[in-house]
Formats: structure tokens, sequence, C-alpha cells
């Protein structure tokens, strides 16, 4: 069967198209916009499909996918059936990428203890215990945003953008922005990353997101990088559903 993966997230969209477990297309646009993403669809071969997930965190796409889908398009909300139990305490404010972050790794591992970690607009952290349980995770502001924070509630701060590489000391007012930015968002999730395994030494580490790229250099001591990791959980959500 061919299935239809459409993320909408804060700002960018993927789409992804699977036959059977095998990914066989995908596509990004850097916004969230559903002009674009009907567009997108319609050109580039993601049509005919045999099902489809859609997950949006703002725009309702569902009534278009129905459109040049053939058969079940399931919309992911608070009450999808999910492949594992969601002991989250406010699932109606869990994010759709949290949730298919979570299922998409503990798809990797079965039975394992996994944190999913996603370095996008937000950092996410994301918690599945035995590879069955959501526990829930934490969010703290992505790179980007400390950046814009900086610039937005300073007089003087200059905005910039990511780097790769950022000096530990900053000899001028940007080289200590990008350092205090960048060196920072990786103390934090190292820091993160070791706080779980003091709690659970044979814990999953996985990372993904638009800001992967990042963070290469911790990609080591069983910490895995997984670029279609909502996706693939995504289809989780998708095939699950599809057999109840």
């Amino acid at each position: 069967m061919r299935f239809l993966i459409c993320d909408l997230g804060n700002t960018r969209t993927k789409i992804a198209l699977y036959n059977d477990d095998l990914l066989i297309k995908q596509a990004i646009l850097n916004e969230n916009n559903p002009d674009a993403f009907a567009r997108l669809i319609c050109s580039s071969g993601f049509n005919h499909t045999d099902a489809a997930i859609v997950s949006s965190v703002s725009h309702d796409t569902t009534s278009f996918v129905e459109r040049i889908t053939a058969g079940r398009v399931i919309t992911l909300t608070e009450h999808t059936l999910l492949p594992l139990i969601n002991e989250y305490k406010t699932p109606s404010t869990l994010g759709n990428d949290r949730i298919a972050g979570a299922i998409g790794g503990a798809a990797l591992y079965p039975g394992n203890d996994i944190l999913v970690i996603d370095l996008g607009t937000a950092i996410t952290y994301d918690f599945v215990e035995k590879g069955k349980i959501y526990k829930g995770g934490g969010i703290s502001p992505g790179i980007n945003m400390r950046f814009k924070s900086l610039n937005a509630f300073t007089m003087r701060l200059p905005l910039l953008t990511p780097s790769a590489e950022a000096p530990l000391i900053g000899t001028t007012t940007s080289g200590a922005i990008g350092s205090g930015v960048m060196n920072g968002c990786r103390a934090e999730v190292s820091g993160i990353i070791e706080a779980y395994r003091l709690l659970y030494p044979k814990i999953k580490i996985i990372l993904t997101g638009g800001d992967l790229i990042y963070f290469e250099k911790m990609l080591k001591n069983n910490i895995f990088a997984n670029p279609n990791l909502i996706i693939w959980g995504l289809k989780q959500i998708l095939t699950y559903n599809l057999e109840k």
C-alpha cells in the first residue's frame, strides 16, 4: 500500500510517501502554508495514495488530502488511537510532533527506554518507558528562538544565525552571543541526557529535528540521529489505526 504522511509544523512542512514500510519520496517546505502544501502534493507525485495521515499545528488540510486519497485519512488529534499508553496528564496540549516522535522511537527500539530529543523551533524531550508508556518530558527554547529573544528583549544585541562552530570564549559581542547560544544549547542537551542515563542506564537516545546538523558531534555513546523520526512515527500511528 502507498501511504501519504503529512506533517505541517510551526515553520516547516514535511511530506513523505511510503510503499508499505519503504520511504520512497519526501519533500520539505520551509513554511506552513496550505496553498503551497496543496501545490506540492499535486505537482510532485504525492497524490493517488491508499491511505494518509495529517498532522498540523494550525491549518486544516484534511479535506484536501481526502480528495486525493483513495482510502482512509487520519487526522492526528488527542482522540486518535495510539500504539502505546499515553500517561501525559494534559493530552489536549501535547504536541503532535512530540507524541509522533516518541512513537517513532519506540517502534525503532521495541521494549527499550527511549528519550527522543527534537531540535527544532523548540527543543523537546520525550520519554517512553520500556517502549510502551509515554511519560512526558520537557520543552525549552530552540536555537533560533534564543537568538531572536536576545535581539528582541535588548537594545543593542544583534540578531545572529546558528553556526556549527562556536568558540567557548567569545572575543566580540557577536562571538559571545554565538558561544552562549550554541554552546549553551549543546550543554543543556548533554546535561539532560546524562540526567536520564542516571535513572535509566540502558536508555536509547534519538536526536531529530531541523537543527540536528548543529549537534552532530554528540552522535556517540548510543546517541542516534534520525531526521525522519516524526514521519516514521506518524506512519506507525496510521497503520495502527488502519488495523483497528
